[in-house]
């Protein structure tokens, strides 16, 4: 009785496992396929066979989707990190089971089941319709890449849009480098201008520029006849100081005859009070002097008050001199300020228009192409693969349309302007192969020259 309970158990143990496999998707054969990889994605769920209910008990606070680190590794609660890389599903779900089982000190390991739920990514550029970063698929091959990222790049229907293009591209460039000539040319003679310089040397950029002379001419022109604007200010200035301090001199000068005219009329005045007291002349003779005084003494305070008003003029003159300095060298920093943030917009506007030139160029060499053969259909693509090594370095592998991709690879699909009749295939290229053909084989081992660079960068 005990040997068929026992084989009851077996037998049930064996069909809950299995229906838990088929519940979770576990593909055993995609598991046994590829190695895991970082930024991989795994689904996970755990159950432990509970002898006491004799049922099978998940544990919901485990089950969920883990990504892989950049070290390798998934963070598990309660088993902690446990390496995932260079591991199948199968291989990582046992060894999660000896973690749990050896962290959590239970009898027996519990069940795991480990699926991948999203592929680390693979980066597609160069002649297709929409380059970027796309999940990685099994069995996934260099013209699926293709495929996933809109196909290859498709000439218009109008080819006379790619001239346009190239035109205003090209305009556009034009445009940026004369403005920026232009700019430079300006901040130079800015530059004299604020240090009192009579002229200035043409910048070292522009040296064997076309037209770089006449340029300058222009600019120095301008510097002399602001420089004669200038000076015309500061003459006006000056013959105005001039003016007022004449002024001051002939006030000065009246001032002096009126304090002297004062000091008779005062003796005058004495004498006739000293004879109007003895009775010698009458009162109004003392009256008229009198009133000769007062009146010598009011002129000289108007002569003091238009000396005032005379030198505070001349000083006034003497402050609009520098005033019209200090104006000119503020005017010039604005001036330069702003031909600095223009000429650094320039050098971003010659940026941008190089790329747009490149641009129109490559779709110019596709109409071109387009207009020798019936459609780019036919023109000869060539396809390279960029795959990082174990050691964080990175290979260039020369591939084919059904070369087999690896996550984390970049494809870079290119096209020959040279048309054979015959397409050869490349030199050095592996042969097709399977969806099932080894990791090890899926693409060749070509290595890249050091310069080229990966365009992502995240592969």
């Amino acid at each position: 009785m005990s040997r068929i309970s026992l084989s009851d158990r077996l037998i049930s143990a064996l069909l809950a496992v299995l229906a838990f496999s088929c519940l979770t998707g576990w593909n055993v054969v995609h598991a046994q396929g590829l190695s895991l990889v970082p930024e991989d994605k795994v689904r996970l769920r755990v159950v432990e066979w509970r002898s006491s209910d004799s049922r099978y008990a998940s544990w919901e606070s485990l089950d969920g989707v883990y990504t892989i680190d950049d070290a390798g590794n998934v963070s598990i609660p309660i088993a902690g990190h446990v390496q995932a890389t260079g591991k199948t599903t199968e291989e990582l779900a046992d060894a999660i089971a000896s973690a749990l089982a050896a962290k959590a000190a239970i009898p027996g390991k519990p069940y795991i089941a480990v699926e991948i739920s999203e592929h680390a990514p693979i980066f597609v550029s160069g002649t297709v319709q929409n380059p970027g970063r796309y999940p990685f698929e099994p069995n996934m091959t260099v013209m699926k890449a293709v495929s996933i990222a809109g196909g290859f790049l498709r000439e218009r229907e109008d080819n006379t849009y790619f001239e346009r293009d190239r035109i205003q591209a090209a305009g556009a460039y034009r445009t940026a480098v004369l403005n920026r000539r232009d700019l430079l040319m300006r901040q130079a003679r800015l530059r004299a201008e604020i240090t009192g310089e009579q002229s200035f040397e043409i910048p070292a950029e522009l040296a064997g520029t076309p037209d770089v002379d006449k340029l300058k001419a222009q600019e120095l022109n301008l510097m002399r006849l602001r420089r004669v604007d200038i000076d015309s200010q500061i003459e006006a200035a000056n013959n105005l100081t001039q003016l007022y301090g004449q002024q001051v001199e002939s006030l000065e000068a009246k001032i002096s005859s009126q304090k002297r005219q004062i000091d008779l009329a005062q003796k005058e005045l004495n004498n006739v009070n000293s004879l109007v007291s003895k009775g010698l002349v009458s009162n109004s003779r003392q009256v008229s002097v009198d009133r000769w005084v007062a009146d010598a003494q009011g002129t000289l305070i108007d002569l003091e008050v238009a000396l005032t008003t005379a030198r505070q003029g001349q000083s006034e003159a003497d402050r609009s001199k520098i005033n019209i300095v200090n104006r000119q060298n503020s005017e010039n920093q604005e001036l330069l300020n702003q031909v600095n943030l223009a000429i650094g917009r320039a050098a971003i506007d010659i940026q941008v228009a190089q790329l747009l030139g490149e641009q129109a160029g490559y779709n110019a060499q596709l109409a071109q192409i387009h207009a020798e053969t019936p459609g780019l259909g036919r023109a000869q693509k060539n396809y390279k693969i960029v795959r990082r090594n174990d050691d964080g370095t990175y290979r260039d592998i020369v591939a084919d349309a059904q070369t087999a991709l690896l996550p984390h690879d970049l494809v870079e699909v290119g096209l020959d302007t040279s048309l054979p009749t015959t397409p050869s295939q490349p030199e050095n290229a592996p042969q097709k192969q399977s969806s099932a053909a080894p990791l090890s084989d899926v693409a060749g081992d070509n290595r890249a020259a050091s310069g080229w660079i990966s365009q992502t960068g995240s592969n």
